[in-house]
């Protein structure tokens, strides 16, 4: 019997989700690739380190929930499989929330730039940065957001 053939419903379905992934992924790097973006000339007035709060992820919540529902019910007695799955969900949700919540706290550093033409933006860039005030840098913004990077 050849591989192919052994692969039972789940390998197919297994398969078939990282075939739609892989065609997501390509099409997002395709859109964004001829896209039009903003260059701008500053100088770092000053660096400091800060943290970032950012929304926290729904599909933590939602998948501690599937998670949850099926464990409650696989423990429940039997005959109680639904409230097993009502309060497993319940607090695989409960789990999901602050493990998201916790994750979307990260360190950062933010930067006061003056831009070329008098003007002060304040930007925040996540993880620790080594820019010092008076560096001369560039910032290329776009839909995907501002990219800070040093220039002589």
């Amino acid at each position: 019997m050849s591989r192919l053939a052994a692969m039972g419903h789940s390998g197919w379905l297994t398969l078939l989700v990282v075939f739609i992934g892989a065609i997501f992924m390509v099409a997002s790097v395709a859109a964004q690739s001829g896209a039009v973006q903003s260059v701008n000339y500053g100088t770092i007035v000053s660096a400091k380190a800060v943290t970032i709060q950012t929304a926290p992820s729904s599909g933590k919540v939602a998948g501690g929930a599937a998670v949850g529902a099926v464990a409650g019910a696989a423990l429940a007695r039997p005959g109680r499989h639904f409230a097993g799955a009502v309060v497993g969900g319940m607090a695989g949700a409960a789990i999901g929330g602050a493990v998201a919540k916790s994750e979307s706290v990260k360190p950062g550093t933010e930067l006061i730039i003056q831009l070329e033409n008098g003007q002060e933006i304040a930007i925040q860039l996540p993880g620790q940065q080594t820019f010092l005030p008076g560096d001369r840098v560039r910032l290329i913004s776009g839909s995907g957001g501002t990219k800070v990077e040093r220039v002589q």
